[in-house]
């Protein structure tokens, strides 16, 4: 008995001495403005420190702080890269994207897509749009859906100015897949419309 009881001593000494480990690394860390190496930090310690429910939590809130400080700082590019990689943790991890995180990839998203129309490269802003349309159109905000859609259809708008009104068509059979048949709130003549323009741009080039 006096045995278990020096190991279950032992084990909650180096519970704790991981956890003042995690906690103290971090901290210098995010004093020194190293963030990248915080997440990673935090991140590599994970395994041993699964015991506590408030870790996951913890790194999951660095990856969104991650994400705001990008786009406080006007770094679209690295904006858009931290939603994805704040997804990509979600996801191994199973878990819903966090409806904060939609917010900043919708944010993130938006600005690169003005971004790239501001340049004249209206079809790469269309994929920005596709991209928050993926993000959030099965989003549990209604507002966060909403702009999925709005999303959508600028990058229709987008590709018919470009030009490509049969890449708009194409995309709306791509979401209507996605989606399992229909895109919410699209009215069927926007794909009747975008069809008759596709027909037309093909016979103006014979």
């Amino acid at each position: 008995m006096k045995a278990v009881l020096i190991l279950v001593g032992l084990v909650l000494v180096g519970a704790v001495g991981i956890q003042m480990a995690a906690v103290g690394g971090a901290w210098w860390f995010h004093h020194n403005k190293q963030y990248d190496l915080e997440i990673r930090w935090l991140e590599d310690l994970a395994p041993v420190a699964a015991w506590d429910a408030k870790y996951q939590a913890q790194i999951g809130r660095l990856y969104l702080e991650r994400v705001r400080r990008h786009l406080d700082s006007g770094r679209i590019d690295l904006a858009v890269l931290a939603v994805r990689r704040a997804r990509a943790r979600d996801r191994s991890l199973g878990l819903a994207t966090h409806r904060d995180l939609v917010s900043l990839g919708i944010e993130a998203y938006t600005r690169a897509a003005d971004r790239m129309e501001a340049h004249g490269r209206l079809i790469a802003a269309a994929d920005w749009d596709d991209s928050l349309f993926v993000l959030a159109v099965r989003a549990a905000e209604p507002h966060h859906r909403y702009a999925a859609i709005a999303a959508f259809m600028e990058g229709l708008d987008l590709r018919v100015r470009a030009g490509q009104p049969c890449a708009a068509l194409a995309r709306v059979e791509w979401g209507k897949r996605g989606l399992g048949g229909t895109i919410p709130n699209v009215q069927p003549s926007v794909e009747d419309d975008l069809r008759q323009q596709c027909r037309r741009a093909r016979r103006y080039r014979r």
